[in-house]
């Protein structure tokens, strides 16, 4: 075999390690290619679920706010209903004892001179009825009269119109009603007008005070 042979032999053989370099350059860039394609692929799939998800999420909460303004708005509803009704069968008690009134307001225009006593009294004791008629409604309703008579002084059922003293009272003390009060529950309807007696100074007190 000449030089030229053996020249020629080995070009050949850089040349073929060359091309299998190449080849196996090119199977690698396609092989990681292929996978980041894959990987591509697998990304905008795992995109698309989460908006899909995302969109699901909106839905649901567009729907559960108008729900929730639905169920707000009935309620409102209710409640003005309610009002209403309990606004109604209170009225309707008060109309029939006015209606009450009515009557012994013209009985009273009838009184003459001869029966004026008995009528009188008849009228009186109608008068007391129909008052009690309607405290009677407006307890149904929850409305309570104030206890207020020989009781401890609060100012937030009495309102004081007169003040005396007594050195037989140990603490403020309603000792008369002028006008009396009603609460609903917690809520005050009208505080009771009322006379408050306080505590006197003792007499060995005042003696002292003034010795001083």
């Amino acid at each position: 075999m000449t030089t030229e042979d053996i020249t020629a032999n080995k070009e050949e053989t850089l040349r073929e390690q060359k091309d299998a370099r190449e080849n196996q350059d090119n199977n690698c860039s396609c092989e990681e290619s292929e996978k980041m394609g894959k990987e591509i692929s697998s990304q905008d799939a795992e995109i698309i679920r989460l908006n899909k998800e995302i969109e699901t999420m909106k839905d649901l909460m567009q729907r559960r706010q108008a729900d929730f303004e639905n169920f707000r708005k009935r309620t409102a509803k209710l409640q003005e209903d309610y009002k209403k009704l309990a606004i109604k069968d209170f009225a309707l008690d008060v109309l029939n004892i006015n209606d009450d009134l009515l009557r012994a307001i013209e009985a009273s225009s009838v009184i003459s001179e001869e029966n004026s006593s008995d009528a009188s009294s008849s009228l009186i004791e109608g008068v007391k009825m129909t008052s009690k008629r309607l405290i009677d409604a407006l307890s149904k309703y929850g409305i309570e009269e104030i206890e207020s008579e020989n009781q401890p002084f609060d100012p937030n059922y009495h309102e004081a119109v007169e003040i005396a003293t007594d050195p037989e009272i140990s603490s403020d003390t309603v000792t008369k009603v002028y006008q009396k009060g009603f609460r609903l529950e917690e809520y005050i309807v009208r505080t009771a007008k009322v006379k408050v007696t306080k505590p006197a100074p003792k007499q060995e007190e005042t003696q002292t005070d003034e010795g001083a």
